[in-house]
């Protein structure tokens, strides 16, 4: 009978991790349902549904009667930001016959329930957490997968995406909801693999999740996703491989068996290039224009030229309009210095540097709160990388890497597609020396049982 209520408990748990899931990572699945498998093609409709389905999946049991504490720091400068921005959008509004507000709100009020109903998610999701996201990522691998070889204005060397608007725009989509959900799915992989207690059949999954999540980021060509991976596992041997641990893997390399496995799987790499040659070159194409548009890039900020003496090289449409915000940001600090206090107000300008458009759109105090978010998620996040406290603390620190460098180069601060990560780590970072000692792998301090959570009482009517 304990056996059976703790698979129910587990399965309730799963249940709030599939909703976080969707919230944060739900576009990939959503896009899929609604354009690949034709349930609602275009619709913003059927995207508001889903989300509103993952956010009823996240409502415990609990609710309203057992709040558990997260970062306070971080949950009020958020607080503060979001009424702020809305505050600025019907106040002081730098769009003149903005006609957004209504979409706007609907967004502000997802953001706003989320970090609501995380407060009063258990702190017992955590054993199952990686698990879910490894499963939710590779579902959403394979239907990315299904519907690149279903959709024929797709070919070998776009950017890998599912087709939005009906195919209005041929090859049109969104390539970084596939890219976060490949990064996110392979942070959880490698966390899983390399778990001991990890069972050898959830081991083969894990790796088999892994590389088709490898797969993803490298037909996305999404460069916020990959500098992101290399960061991280560079961040990891910094944190968790020592020189002695160095030196000791590179002794047993040099024994008869590594070496002869080595060469073995050299052979084999080399014979099913050869026997599977499309592959080779479709892996090749997409590495050198990766890296041939990269370059051009890069040549471009340099003054340089490219390809020949003729042609000058130019900057692709991201890093120009990067390019003509840091012009803007500059001329505002040379002459209009006074219009940081407040900001230009909102939605101003799109600077697709969220950062910078914080400071430009709301000022000081808009820089101050969504950079010291930011700022804060990363203290704790190089902590958790040095601690390596439990799976989901983990998890969130190596994803917040991701969100670091897309607050300083892709979208606006307004979005939920930071806000949902945000208010993650405002629940779970900071805060992982208040959970059950159970519940952490390295267990520095005893746990008092009631700062897990604050109980809000709830009498039964008379």
């Amino acid at each position: 009978m304990s056996n059976f209520i703790r698979l129910v408990k587990a399965l309730d748990y799963m249940r709030m991790v599939v909703g976080i899931c969707i919230l944060v990572d739900g576009y990939p699945l959503i896009f899929f349902f609604r354009e690949t498998m034709r349930l609602a093609p275009g619709s913003t409709a059927f995207t508001a549904a889903a989300l509103a389905a993952g956010l009823v999946l996240m409502v415990p049991f609990t609710v309203l009667r057992r709040l558990y504490r997260p970062n306070v720091t971080m949950f009020w400068m958020a607080l503060a930001f979001l009424l702020m921005s809305i505050l600025y959008m019907y106040v002081y509004n730098g769009v003149p016959g903005y006609l957004d507000s209504g979409k706007d709100m609907i967004y502000y009020a997802y953001m706003l329930i989320f970090l609501f109903l995380l407060i009063n998610i258990p702190n017992d999701i955590i054993p199952v957490f990686i698990p879910v996201v490894v499963l939710f990522t590779l579902v959403s691998n394979l239907g990315l997968v299904y519907a690149l070889i279903t959709d024929p204005t797709w070919a070998i060397g776009q950017r890998a995406t599912i087709t939005l608007n009906n195919g209005a725009d041929p090859g049109s989509g969104n390539p970084h909801a596939f890219s976060r959900n490949a990064f996110m799915g392979l942070i959880a992989c490698a966390i899983w693999l390399m778990r001991p207690k990890t069972h050898v059949i959830f081991r083969l999954l894990s790796f088999f999740a892994g590389v088709l999540n490898i797969a993803v980021l490298v037909l996305t060509q999404t460069r916020s996703a990959i500098v992101a991976l290399f960061l991280a596992i560079g961040l990891f041997l910094y944190f968790n491989v020592r020189p002695a641990q160095i030196r000791s893997a590179a002794r047993s390399l040099v024994k008869p068996i590594p070496i002869a496995i080595m060469v073995m799987g050299f052979f084999g790499v080399m014979y099913f290039f050869q026997r599977y040659l499309t592959v080779y070159l479709v892996l090749y194409d997409y590495v050198t224009s990766f890296a041939e548009r990269n370059l051009e890039t890069l040549y471009a900020l340099l003054g340089l030229k490219a390809q020949g003496a003729d042609y000058k090289a130019a900057l692709d449409d991201s890093t120009a309009n990067r390019s003509v915000s840091a012009a803007f940001l500059r001329n505002v600090l040379l002459g209009h210095l006074h219009m940081l206090i407040l900001g230009y107000g909102y939605k101003f300008l799109y600077l697709d540097v969220p950062i910078m458009e914080a400071l430009a759109d709301q000022g000081i105090i808009g820089l101050a709160l969504f950079g010291g978010i930011i700022g804060m998620s990363g203290y704790y996040a190089f902590g958790i990388m040095r601690r390596n406290p439990n799976p989901l603390s983990v998890f969130l620190a190596y994803f917040y890497l991701l969100i670091l460098i897309q607050s300083l180069t892709n979208g606006r601060p307004y979005e939920i597609s930071f806000w949902f990560p945000l208010a993650l780590m405002i629940r779970f970072m900071g805060v992982d020396h208040l959970f059950p000692a159970h519940l952490n792998d390295n267990v520095h301090a005893p746990v008092d049982a009631h700062e897990q959570y604050v109980v809000v009482s709830n009498p039964e009517p008379a």
